[in-house]
């Protein structure tokens, strides 16, 4: 018995909706984002990232480091940083004086702060040879007003954000803006553990999240403030690894935003 003209419709139109959902889910898998993650170093501990570099490149590992302070470079340090550069890494700012853009714009203007803090930043790199196209707050400290000018020199802003009990809850998982928020792995910070990081790492495979990571100097061993052991960042290499997941620079979180 044939089927009725309403029921052939129904047939055609779900076949047709499948058909449109089957290309727009394959279309956002291979244009969208992978399970990841972005490793970040602040300051200028250029040392000890190279160190870190030879011994974790064996990992095919992207970093991206976030330098302040530029008078403090020295040229061996620049040399080592385009160097860095070359191997796929990211080199982004982290202020020209390491300022906390909170408390200095309290006391003065924003262009003030843009004046004494980026704009020669972007400049000292830019002699070097070097463009600057993130930027990662010193101590996390920031305003919506901030945000809003950095994003006219920077594709990707990153601040901080601490690690909740609930992980599901963190805003350490890239949300597809060009506002990004990283979680501390230097072994002074209350939420770190070993047993914790791995429980983020976990969840951003489990559901496909790029998770943001930020540390300062890389040790053997972490016997002061803003040091990071390696094995730390060898176990989220190892993690990334072995999962099949993904190693991004901030400045590649750019091409992924919503």
């Amino acid at each position: 018995m044939p089927k009725p003209i309403s029921i052939k419709l129904i047939s055609i139109s779900l076949l047709i909706g499948f058909f449109f959902y089957s290309c727009s889910s394959s279309k956002t898998a291979t244009t969208n984002s992978k399970a990841g993650v972005v490793i970040t170093f602040d300051d200028y501990f250029v040392n000890e990232w190279k160190e870190a570099d030879t011994k974790l490149s064996k990992y095919n590992w992207k970093v991206t480091f976030c330098v302040s302070n530029f008078e403090k470079l020295t040229t061996s340090d620049i040399s080592n940083l385009k160097a860095l550069q070359n191997k796929g890494h990211e080199i982004a700012g982290h202020g020209f004086l390491h300022l906390n853009a909170k408390e200095f714009t309290k006391k003065n203007n924003k262009q003030h702060y843009l004046t004494v803090e980026i704009f020669p930043l972007i400049e000292a790199f830019k002699k070097e040879g070097i463009e600057i196209k993130s930027f990662a707050y010193p101590f996390g400290a920031k305003t919506q007003t901030l945000d809003y000018e950095l994003q006219k020199h920077f594709k990707i802003i990153r601040g901080t954000a601490k690690g909740g009990k609930k992980v599901a809850d963190n805003s350490n998982f890239y949300n597809g803006t060009r506002l990004a928020n990283g979680i501390g792995i230097d072994s002074n910070y209350e939420h770190f553990s070993l047993n914790y990081i791995t429980k983020v790492l976990n969840y951003a495979k489990k559901h496909n999240k790029i998770v943001v990571f930020y540390g300062h100097k890389p040790v053997e061993k972490a016997t002061k403030e803003y040091e990071v052991e390696l094995k730390t960042v060898e176990i989220i290499c190892q993690f990334v690894v072995s999962n099949q997941m993904k190693f991004y620079t901030l400045r590649e979180l750019n091409s992924l935003k919503k």
